[in-house]
């Protein structure tokens, strides 16, 4: 009976975290580039002894990144930029580490530089001139503009994509940033529109891949479930009580 205790205890902490989880996904359904979370059960078994079964003792809740695609929605802002298909922004942190995004909402810096909305600057990236004008990134990652009065157009860098082998096992630091871990690999880094990277779309952003329905239907399994393992919980410890008092 001690056991039916820790069982429902450790469902009642499983299933508070996934609605803690649905929250925070339905809290950034309208956050560019946001990538929704995923909690997946483990079972818990207690240790073997000689001659006896492996028994269950309740669940343990693990959270993953999904990074499936979001819709594409036009801004008409020249410097934002989505990916249509796989791939991450490389950003430089500010103890000059790298982190990855999926949110291409770019701003210049007084240098010039691609900054994130956070302020944090593109690896690999360039320098736009202050007399740059009518800039236009294309789909493969060439950044032209007109310089000055010239009438032809001058490439002044290229925007490169990273990726990794196992990309839901990066690491989510919080404001859409994500850190690579030894799950994850290493990064490899490309051109946009080649070796399965996305093509770049220049005046859009990429929303959240958060689905309302699902996380409804998810939040009242959620809801159901809690409410059962409570019931267990509560069922158990009369139990004890009865025997208590047997005893007496």
């Amino acid at each position: 009976m001690i056991d039916a205790l820790h069982i429902a205890s450790s469902g009642l902490r499983s299933e508070q975290k996934l609605i803690d989880v649905i929250s925070h996904n339905v809290a950034n359904l309208q956050t560019p580039g946001f990538k929704r979370t995923r909690v997946n059960f483990l079972e818990l078994a207690a240790p073997s002894v000689a001659g006896t079964a492996q028994t269950g003792q309740g669940t343990r809740a693990e959270t993953s990144t999904i990074f499936s695609m979001g819709e594409l929605r036009g801004t008409q802002n020249p410097l934002d930029v989505a990916i249509d298909g796989a791939g991450f922004f490389e950003l430089e942190a500010a103890d000059g580490s790298a982190v990855y995004s999926r949110d291409g909402q770019f701003r210049l810096d007084s240098e010039g530089h691609l900054v994130s909305t956070n302020g944090l600057r593109l690896m690999r990236g360039f320098a736009v001139p202050q007399d740059a004008t009518d800039l236009r990134i294309a789909a493969n990652g060439e950044v032209t503009a007109r310089l000055g009065s010239d009438t032809e157009r001058t490439v002044i860098g290229t925007l490169e994509l990273a990726s990794f082998t196992a990309a839901d096992a990066l690491e989510s630091i919080g404001h859409n940033q994500y850190r690579a871990t030894d799950a994850a690999g290493v990064a490899s880094y490309g051109l946009p529109g080649e070796a399965g990277l996305g093509a770049l779309q220049q005046g859009h952003v990429e929303m959240a891949n958060v689905e309302m329905v699902d996380e409804m239907t998810t939040l009242v399994l959620a809801q159901r479930a809690y409410q059962l393992n409570a019931r267990v919980l509560q069922a158990s410890d009369q139990i004890l009580e009865t025997i208590n008092n047997l005893r007496r």
